[in-house]
């Protein structure tokens, strides 16, 4: 499986129940402002989508297909408390990636997928100096591969 960010129809999003959510990810100021991604597990199949153009309208934006912020929020309370909390009390857990980015890991899959964000945390952070400033960023910049490391190991 390959990490293809999929776009979704407003329509199909407004569908998507929240327990199904496995993977969501929040802006923050810097390295993912304008958007999120999240992955969904339906049948034992994972889909990955993109919602795009929080911050910088693209060329082919369209208003009638925009799924905002606020959208997504609504329609993933349980993330919303996640990430407003910096909590794992319901039903993710947070993972803070700086700068106001965060990944929130549904507890069913997280302890599946932690070992896997803990090889390529350790091995992005072996080839840097400082390594506890660059913990957050090893995780944003790793936890798409950890992914796929988990489920191409199945």
């Amino acid at each position: 499986m390959e990490f293809i960010e999929n776009k979704i129809m407003k329509d199909d999003f407004l569908k998507i129940k929240e327990d199904i959510v496995m993977f969501i990810t929040n802006p923050g100021r810097m390295g993912d402002e304008d958007g999120s991604t999240f992955i969904i597990k339906e049948e034992d199949e994972f889909k990955i989508y993109r919602l795009d153009n929080w911050m910088y309208r693209s060329r082919d934006f369209d208003e009638r297909e925009y799924i905002s912020l606020d959208d997504a929020l609504k329609q993933f309370p349980e993330w919303k408390k996640a990430w407003n909390n910096n909590d794992n009390k319901g039903k993710y857990t947070y993972l803070y990636m700086g700068f106001g980015n965060g990944l929130a890991v549904d507890n069913g899959i997280y302890g599946e997928f932690k070992p896997y964000l803990d090889k390529r945390v350790k091995k992005y952070l072996e080839k840097k100096e400082d390594k506890e400033s660059m913990q957050y960023a090893a995780v944003f910049d790793t936890w798409k591969d950890a992914f796929l490391d988990m489920i191409n190991n199945k």
